[in-house]
């Protein structure tokens, strides 16, 4: 993987790569119930080997739940979730995002610690397998622009390179499967487009993405295929392809919502081919 600084402008556009015909992952009619209450319904999707796949979709509308799912967290009601690739079908190494985590301030745990840490087995780790991990960490956080910050404790971090620490930890144990919960969330707009980038150049490397973000601009920018869930997959496909209509039925409830809370109509532009939310939100906080 190139570091996040040798990533230039040009390639946040670079053809897609060309995709295996053989998925992944095939999710077949899967249908979640829980507490009385329907979250998934009838979902079917397929993700190729080195595929980027951006998962969008309103509040609620069980994108979550369906990593949770593909993670083995969580057992369907109806319908299952089927491995290409490994031996018996079992589910492959998969690096986890999540949407948040909670470090406490008080505890000193540095860049490097963090990133070290999401390597398999026992830990501490002794000999050659301690020059490994501590070799395996150095190029990662390289990769993802933070060699300067290695010793740096956590809480100290921006929330742009917060999220990159994450995704370095998640890389530790060369995954063939990431998937992320909103990594980019309260990122400002630099951070998010280096953020995609360096997911970008992971599927370009061969590595399967899976990205679940209200950042419409960003998948559909870095991303080769969208799928857009709310409780049923509304639409799965090229995200070059993505309209107006997908993204207003998807959104409906959540839009109506919206009007009845601000009164305010949000409405739908169209730059550079992708379809973009524009609707008044907070500015985003400035981070490295």
């Amino acid at each position: 993987m190139r570091p996040a600084s040798a990533l230039t402008s040009a390639e946040l556009r670079s053809p897609a790569p060309v995709i295996s015909p053989l998925p992944v992952l095939r999710v077949e009619q899967v249908t979640l119930d829980h507490a009385g209450r329907r979250i998934l319904e009838d979902v079917s999707l397929t993700i190729g080997p080195g595929e980027f796949l951006g998962l969008i979709g309103p509040n609620g509308g069980g994108k979550t739940t369906l990593l949770r799912v593909l993670l083995g967290l969580v057992r369907p009601t109806h319908g299952e979730v089927i491995w290409s690739g490994t031996a018996g079908g079992r589910r492959p190494k998969i690096g986890y995002v999540p949407q948040r985590v909670t470090v406490d301030s008080s505890f000193p745990l540095c860049v490097r610690e963090l990133v070290q840490q999401g390597a398999d087995g026992r830990w501490p780790a002794w000999g050659a397998r301690r020059v490994a991990v501590h070799q395996r960490a150095e190029e990662l956080l390289e990769a993802v622009g933070l060699s300067d910050h290695a010793d740096t404790p956590f809480v100290h971090l921006s929330g742009g390179q917060q999220r990159r620490l994450l995704l370095a930890r998640a890389l530790m144990n060369r995954p063939s499967l990431l998937l992320l919960d909103e990594p980019t969330a309260g990122v400002d707009t630099e951070g998010v487009e280096v953020f995609g980038a360096l997911l970008r150049a992971l599927a370009r490397e061969g590595l399967t993405v899976l990205l679940v973000s209200h950042d419409i601009p960003l998948v559909a920018a870095h991303a080769d295929r969208l799928a857009c869930l709310a409780r049923r997959l509304h639409w799965h496909g090229p995200a070059a392809a993505l309209d107006e209509q997908v993204i207003r039925q998807a959104y409906a409830c959540e839009l109506d919502r919206y009007q009845t809370q601000t009164s305010a109509k949000p409405r739908l532009i169209l730059p550079s081919a992708h379809w973009v939310m524009a609707e008044p939100r907070n500015q985003r906080q400035p981070t490295q």
